[in-house]
């Protein structure tokens, strides 16, 4: 019997009295990204000692889920230049623009299903030890909260490893500003 949404229940059930205890700690589970989550998986690999095969599944998986964050990466910036294009121009019509934006959204929402599903097949292969380190790193992570009440850097980059991501996107783009993090007009990201 699959023991993933077993894990996943009690995973929930302790993070919402978690939650409960201390709502000011807590970082909503929507505020979880995969430019957050993927880069860190490199590093935490190496704490799970997984077998050859669970290895070569993690590395397809990891190798298949950054190809997605790059192309994801690249549309945002296509998309990026068209509203800046689009702004700019005295007839521009708002709902067309907004149009854009709600594609990207839907693609987003698909390929964030698509990771979960990729990942969980990963946990799937992962013995009960390496389950439970993969529910206390995501444990971890859901109560990150720098002492101003932001969001901490992810926990590569507390490491020095390579999970800062840099984001460089709009104040809005994690607490549902326009477009998640698509800023329209004014130069740009970065």
């Amino acid at each position: 019997m699959n023991r993933l949404p077993l894990v996943l229940a009690r995973l929930a059930g302790s993070l919402l009295l978690a939650g409960m205890c201390s709502a000011a700690l807590a970082i909503p589970v929507m505020e979880m990204r995969a430019e957050d989550l993927v880069p860190m998986a490199s590093e935490f690999r190496r704490e799970l000692t997984l077998t050859p095969n669970q290895l070569s599944l993690w590395q397809r998986v990891d190798s298949r889920s950054k190809a997605i964050l790059r192309e994801r990466q690249a549309r945002r910036e296509r998309l990026q230049a068209a509203l800046n294009s689009g702004v700019a121009m005295p007839t521009v019509e708002l709902r067309d623009l907004n149009k854009l934006i709600d594609a990207e959204n839907t693609a987003v929402a698909q390929e964030d299903q698509q990771l979960r599903a990729m990942w969980l097949e990963v946990n799937d292969a992962l013995d009960d030890k390496q389950r439970q380190q993969v529910a206390t790193m995501i444990g971890e992570q859901l109560m990150r909260v720098a002492p101003d009440g932001s969001r901490a850097a992810p926990r590569g980059a507390e490491r020095g490893g390579k999970g800062d991501t840099g984001d460089k996107r709009g104040a809005g783009s994690r607490r549902g500003g326009m477009g998640g993090g698509i800023n329209i007009g004014g130069a740009g990201p970065g």
